[in-house]
């Protein structure tokens, strides 16, 4: 590197020189910093991606081939193709064409990253079930007590609930749990909510999770959790005369029918 010996006719002492050089260093530290965060932003970006298609992938396989087990029951036992006994399909070349696409693409991604866990401030965030097993890891007791917000994405509920206990033993103070593409269809599935100690609030995002569709859900949640006194569903803070007259049994009694004017 070429060294500067004279700035205006005067002569550049070392110690200009060095304070250049520490100056140059930082500079070049930030940017290879800025850089290194910039590779890992955009890593972050494509598995995520890349996860969210095998998701969708997985849900397509999986629905196709129960409409296709639908159709074989709905139809007849007598093949319309068989018009004097053959057994030859009428169309040989599309046999298992479209989930055999999907289930060789499905086989393809599964080579790249297809979970991806991430720690930003107070939030754990775990994409794809492969995720769950962070569970298992022994965390540092800063960034144990430190999350207080775990979010679930891509993940099936039911997977989630089988690691619940690990979930507050690793980390006490979370309060706060968000669930978004976890396949959450059923009322009866918050039940398994109760084996925590505590939760404070509750976010179901309705990308991914029929239940939010059903007008009642909310209340069922409080109804079903009631111990552990829910401040907030979905951002929305739950009043105490709601909590009241729900941890009651009031709003499930009679013909079940609310205004649900605290929620909206």
């Amino acid at each position: 590197m070429l060294q500067l010996r004279q700035l205006d006719t005067r002569r550049v002492t070392e110690e200009e020189r060095r304070m250049a050089s520490v100056v140059a260093k930082k500079e070049e530290e930030k940017r290879r910093e800025s850089h290194k965060q910039s590779l890992l932003k955009e890593k972050k970006r494509l598995t995520i991606n890349n996860i969210a298609r095998q998701w969708d992938l997985q849900h397509r396989v999986t629905n196709i081939a129960a409409n296709q087990d639908r159709k074989n029951s709905d139809s007849p036992s007598l093949d319309p193709c068989q018009m004097d006994g053959s057994t030859t399909s009428a169309f040989p070349e599309e046999t298992g064409s479209l989930d055999s696409v999907l289930t060789n693409a499905l086989q393809a991604l599964s080579v790249t990253d297809t979970h991806l866990v991430d720690v930003d401030g107070d939030t754990l965030s775990l994409y794809g079930s492969g995720a769950l097993e962070s569970l298992d890891r022994n965390w540092s007791i800063q960034t144990a007590g430190m999350v207080t917000t775990v979010s679930f994405t891509f993940i099936e509920f039911d997977e989630i609930v089988q690691v619940l206990p690990k979930l507050k033993m690793k980390f006490p103070n979370s309060l706060h749990l968000k669930f978004k593409e976890t396949n959450l269809a059923m009322l009866q599935q918050f039940n398994a909510l109760a084996q925590l100690h505590r939760v404070d609030q509750l976010t179901i995002d309705p990308q991914g999770n029929p239940v939010v569709n059903f007008t009642l859900w909310k209340y069922y949640v409080l109804f079903r959790l009631s111990h552990f006194n829910m401040q907030k569903i979905n951002g929305t803070e739950v009043s105490l005369t709601l909590s009241h007259c729900v941890t009651k049994g009031f709003v499930f009694k009679g013909n079940g029918h609310t205004s649900g004017q605290e929620f909206k």
